[in-house]
Order: C-alpha cells, then structure tokens, then sequence
C-alpha cells in the first residue's frame, strides 16, 4: 500500500492551527487550572475558618453555660438559707440543697460535667449531701491547692482517677449580706468540675475534618485528639502566634491547614489542625473536571483543524496538479475546485483561461486547415477536369467506333481513378467498399500494362464494406507490391488482398509472392520506419 504523503501546505496549516489555536488553549486551561486550585484553596479555607468559628462558638457557650451555672447557684437564695439555717437536721438541708444545685445543672450538658459541689464556711451550722459538704473537706483535696494559686476562677489538673481525661475546674464564691455589719461574707464556695476532653472534642460529624490541641499560656498541653502530636501542635501553634495575633484564620504552616483561637474565659489556647486532605481532594476534583475538559476541548480542536487542513490542502493539491497537468499541453481540465472561496474564484478564473487558449488554438487549427484546403484546391483547380473527362471520352468513343474495347475500358477506369484523386464526391475517409473499387480501377490498368503477369485475389468480410478508412490507404501498398514484388519476376505471380474485423479492429492485409528483399534491406526498411522522424504518431507497423 502507498504511504500517504502529505502537502506543505498541510503542515503549514497544521502547525499554525496548533500555535493559533491548540496551544492557547492549552495555555488558558492552565491558567483555569491554578486560578481553580486557588479559588478552591480559599473555599476550603473560608469553610475551614466557619467551621473553627461554629465550633470555638460551641465550646464557649457551654463555657457560658457553666459560668451562669455556677453565677445562678452561687445567689441562689434558697442554698443561702439552708446553708445559714441552723434549725434543721444537717443531711434535710444537705438534700435540699442538693436538689437546688442538680436543678440549676439541668440545663447543661450532664455527661461533660464530672461534679458540682458547695463547700460551706460555717462550722457552726454543719451541712451535708451529695452536692454540699464542709469546707475543711475541700482542703485535704487536689485541686485545692490549685485554686489558691490560680490566678482567676478557672484552672486545671490531672484526673487522679483515670488517666488521659484532664479535669477543669471552676470556683464561684457564695456571699452572704450580713445587713447588720453592712458588708458581704462568704460562707462557703461551688465548685463545677468538667471533662476536658468531652468539653473540646468536636462533634461526630466533624471528628474526620479536623483536630484539635488544647495549651495553657505555660504551653502545657491539656487535650489533644488522637493522630496529633503534641510537639508538632505546640510548634504551630507559636509559629501561628508568631506570625499574626488574629484569631480564627486559617493558615499553612509545615503543610499544615491550621487555626488558632484563644478561648479568653479559661486562658487557653486552641489549634485546629485540618491537614491536607481536604486540600487534596479539592484539588483532585478540579484536575477530574479540569484536565479531561481540556482533553476534550484539545482534541476537538486537533480533529477539527486536522479535518480542515487535509480539505483545505486537498483543494490545492488539486489545483496545483491542474496546473502541472497544463503544463504537459493538456487542456482538457474541466474539473471545478469545491468550495466557495478565494481558491474557488482562482479556479474558476484558471478554467477561463484554459477556454480561452482551447478557442485560440482551434481558431489557428481551423485557420491553418483553410489554408491547406485553399491551397489543395489551388493546385486541383491547376488541372480542368471537365477538360481531362471530356479527352478521356473523346478516346473511349474512337476506340469503339475502331472496335478497340479496351482502350474503352481504360479510359473509363482512368475517369474514375482521376474521379476519386481529386476527391469531389468524396471525404478525407471513405468505405472500405469505395477504396477497394478505386484499387480494383488500379489493378485493372496494371493488368493491361503487365499483360496479365500476376493475378489478384480479395478476401473481404460483407461486414466491413461499410466500415470507413482513410482515402489512399490501401492503393500505395498495392502499388509497392506490383512494381518491387511481381513486376521483377520472370513468371507470373499473384497478389491477395484480406480485410476481416478481430474484435472491434479492422485489419487490412496486403501479400505478394514476388521477389520479396533480403534480411539486410529487410533490417534497413524496419530500422527507417522504427525511426521518430518517421513514424512520429506511434503507427504499429509490421
């Protein structure tokens, strides 16, 4: 199979399809593609930033939860009496005081809050229950000394039950107004204990998205959820605080998605670290619309501009063996380029042109032609046949009233021959029947010349009488055979003449069994008529 070979002008095109059109394209999905990446780096930052705000929002208020708790028990008047009340059976008023702090913790979250308990300064009136003891108890416990030296109301130590679930606490004071001594006294405390982990932990739903770390301002780390060191998160967390004091912003730090708030009513600080799967999975869906999308688009394109530039080059190959086919002098290219454009209207003017230099040449043909014909009939008018015809019949009729019949004959042959030579009632071509009558004129005058030397014999098919050849064609060979072939024998010879059809050719043979030539003369006749000069149309010879 032939390769297929393609045009420079396809490859022009091709190349500048590629540079004005694919590459741009290319081009300009990258640029979507970062400018994607990015819009989709700050969606997911924006919603990371709103998720770190709804969740330090949701620690806070059940930080509030526990302030009004603890504000709400510490004025409860009804704990203030019983605890004053002397009257009453101490474990009465420690279940009475009991139900009034449960009741006040109703509204909180039970399962983060470990314990709430009023300790009570006056030891003249004791006091007990499941939420009320005496103060002295609260001394021999941990976080008493913890809150002394605390700083504020809030402060936190290590579960001495279970390990890993820190404790918070907070201490509201309980205060009296003794209207007598016109001042405040504090009879007791409440103190409010709660799970650090269950109070920082995220909710379920977001337990996949982020974690998170829990420092104090000494940098001890007091929660962290699993899968977070706590190296790394206090490292974060200073770079975070280094960089910038705004809270609530999320930031890339050591490849990590991170935001830092500070939770002012416990004086802790929270880092929230998101990783980069979310940034990942952002990304990978932008690359899963963006890159087939600029396949799909690259490779419309290339199909497009291929299409077009194989039609487009096809058009001028076309064309351009049109010229070429010129070129060789043929004219006869009369094929249209497709299309309605330039190439089109070049074409056309192209298929003009050619008409135009078809009518010149047959204008000159026929001009020449005349001329010959004019010429022709120069030389025929030279010789008055009426004069020729009326000689001959002048001689046909002495030669009859003298009884010479066959000087009648010839004179009528030879009216005839001259009849045919000068072509009046005939064409450049004529029946094989009319060349075979003018030959037979021929053979006649011969005959009587040669006094019957030689016999002819005609072997013609009845249905190639009507078949039409040239004028002339077959009389010369016949003539060459009776002059060079019969005519230098010592005896007599014969000549057969054969017209037959082989197929749709007409075939026409002349022999002789004359003197013939030998193979040098034969070689020398077949080399001059091989010649160019010669035989310029091609004529099968032999």
């Amino acid at each position: 199979m032939e390769r297929k070979r393609y045009s420079t002008v396809f490859y022009q095109l091709a190349l500048f399809f590629f540079v004005a059109g694919i590459l741009p394209i290319v081009i300009l999905g990258m640029f979507m593609y970062s400018r994607m990446n990015s819009l989709a780096g700050q969606e997911l930052t924006h919603s990371y930033e709103l998720l770190a705000s709804q969740y330090l929002g949701t620690v806070q208020e059940k930080v509030k939860q526990y302030e009004t708790s603890l504000d709400f028990i510490s004025k409860n008047t009804v704990i203030n009496e019983q605890l004053r009340n002397g009257e009453l059976n101490p474990y009465i008023r420690g279940k009475m005081i009991s139900e009034e702090v449960s009741q006040s913790l109703l509204s909180d979250d039970r399962n983060t809050i470990r314990n709430c308990l009023i300790y009570s300064y006056l030891e003249d009136t004791p006091v007990y229950g499941s939420r009320v003891t005496m103060g002295d108890a609260a001394a021999r416990e941990k976080w008493y000394q913890l809150w002394k030296n605390a700083e504020n109301e809030w402060f936190y130590y290590e579960n001495p039950v279970r390990a890993g679930e820190n404790l918070g606490v907070l201490v509201y004071p309980i205060l009296y107004q003794n209207i007598t001594a016109m001042k405040w006294e504090q009879i007791g405390i409440v103190r409010l204990e709660f799970y650090l982990p269950r109070l920082f932990a995220p909710a379920r739903e977001d337990r996949n998205t982020f974690r998170v770390a829990v420092f104090d301002d000494n940098g001890r780390n007091w929660y962290q959820t699993g899968g977070m060191e706590e190296e790394e998160a206090l490292e974060c967390l200073e770079m975070v605080r280094r960089e910038s004091q705004a809270d609530g912003v999320v930031r890339n730090v050591n490849g990590q998605m991170v935001c830092a708030q500070r939770l002012e009513e416990c004086g802790l600080n929270l880092l929230l670290s998101f990783g980069r799967a979310g940034l990942e999975e952002k990304r990978r869906e932008v690359n899963n619309m963006i890159f087939p999308l600029i396949f799909l688009v690259t490779v419309i394109d290339s199909a497009g501009c291929y299409v077009f530039a194989g039609m487009f080059s096809k058009r001028v190959n076309f064309l351009v063996n049109k010229f070429k086919r010129v070129e060789t002098g043929d004219f006869s290219v009369t094929e249209s380029v497709s299309g309605k454009d330039e190439l089109r209207i070049l074409d056309d003017q192209f298929n003009h042109m050619l008409e135009t230099i078809n009518s010149l040449i047959r204008e000159n043909y026929v001009q020449k032609l005349e001329k010959k014909e004019v010429e022709l009939q120069n030389l025929q008018l030279q010789i008055n046949p009426h004069f020729l015809y009326n000689t001959l019949e002048t001689i046909s009729s002495i030669a009859a009233v003298r009884q010479a019949f066959t000087v009648c004959e010839l004179c009528g042959k030879l009216g005839e021959i001259f009849r045919y030579s000068l072509g009046k009632d005939y064409g450049e071509f004529v029946t094989v029947e009319q060349e075979l009558h003018h030959v037979e004129n021929y053979v006649y005058i011969q005959k009587v010349r040669y006094r019957d030397k030689f016999e002819v014999f005609y072997h013609v098919e009845p249905k190639v009488q009507q078949c039409l050849i040239l004028r002339f064609i077959l009389q010369p060979v016949v003539e060459n055979a009776i002059l060079h072939g019969i005519a230098p024998m010592t005896g007599s010879g014969t000549l057969e003449i054969m017209v037959e059809s082989r197929e749709e050719t007409l075939c026409v043979r002349v022999e002789d069994d004359g003197v013939g030539m030998d193979n040098r003369k034969k070689s020398e006749l077949e080399e001059y008529i091989s010649r160019p000069e010669t035989n310029p149309g091609g004529v099968r010879t032999g």
